[in-house]
């Protein structure tokens, strides 16, 4: 359909789950795309997968989302091959698990550095990018832990709620200086992705686990990579022109409770 024709995506956290399905569901739409990971072989991977149905239209990058000389090297790199950046997916992250009690301050730490040093790092250096390429759009990935809270993710609970303020500040800078760039946040509950495993094992593992978590979810199933995915094609796209500093709650309906 070209719903995001001409777009130039750069999605960190691409390796796996849902910045790869990021990645694939943006590219069969017309963009491009650029996917960054830690995990250089499996940004790899994804680039080389979307490359074989979309030839030329990836390229993938070693990422350390808290580096900023990283930052800079790959937006460097993601500008050049895709002719400019419209689209930043500040999607890395880690979960992480906690109270105020058990938490470390390396692991508090570590969960705020991965999860919100990095998208404002990472924005405030791909801005020239996004003036450069506009009508541009900014998303990131929060989660339903960042509005409703848990005992035992203190360190998780703070990041995402800090992500949600940011991002909210991010878009009012950009509407009132007169920029073509909308920033919004997406927030989804438990989905099927590597994020999930440790709270599945903590509900006993297995079909098990799942249905623990599942539980709590009025819909009364986990979250899909692509129940995701479909919010953020409709954030990079031209239909969301007039949609910015908004929560985007993929929930199944748990933050209505």
């Amino acid at each position: 359909m070209g719903r995001v024709a001409g777009k130039k995506a750069f999605i960190t956290g691409g390796a796996q789950g849902l910045g790869a399905c990021f990645a694939h569901m943006l590219a069969a739409e017309g963009a491009k795309v650029v996917v960054t990971d830690v995990n250089s072989k499996g940004a790899e991977r994804t680039a080389a997968e979307i490359d074989a149905k979309h030839p030329g239209a990836a390229a993938f990058c070693h990422h350390d989302v808290t580096s900023r000389e990283d930052w800079e090297n790959a937006l460097g790199m993601a500008s050049e091959f895709m002719g400019g950046i419209s689209v930043l997916v500040n999607n890395a992250g880690v979960g992480g698990w906690g109270n105020i009690e058990t938490e470390t301050l390396e692991g508090w730490r570590r969960t705020q550095a991965i999860d919100v040093d990095s998208i404002f790092i990472g924005t405030q250096l791909a801005m020239p990018y996004l003036k450069e390429s506009q009508p541009a759009s900014i998303i990131n990935i929060s989660s339903v832990a960042g509005i409703i809270a848990h005992g035992d993710m203190l360190a998780y609970n703070a990041a995402k709620a800090a992500v949600w303020m940011m991002t909210k500040s991010i878009a009012l800078h950009c509407a009132k200086t007169g920029y073509d760039i909308r920033c919004n946040s997406v927030h989804p509950v438990f989905t099927r992705t590597p994020i999930i495993d440790p709270l599945v094992a903590l509900g006993g593992g297995g079909k098990l686990g799942e249905d623990r978590l599942t539980k709590q979810i009025p819909l009364q199933r986990l979250g899909e990579p692509e129940d995701v995915g479909y919010a953020v094609l409709y954030l990079a796209s031209d239909e969301s022109r007039f949609v910015t500093a908004s929560e985007f709650k993929i929930d199944g309906g748990i933050t209505a409770q």
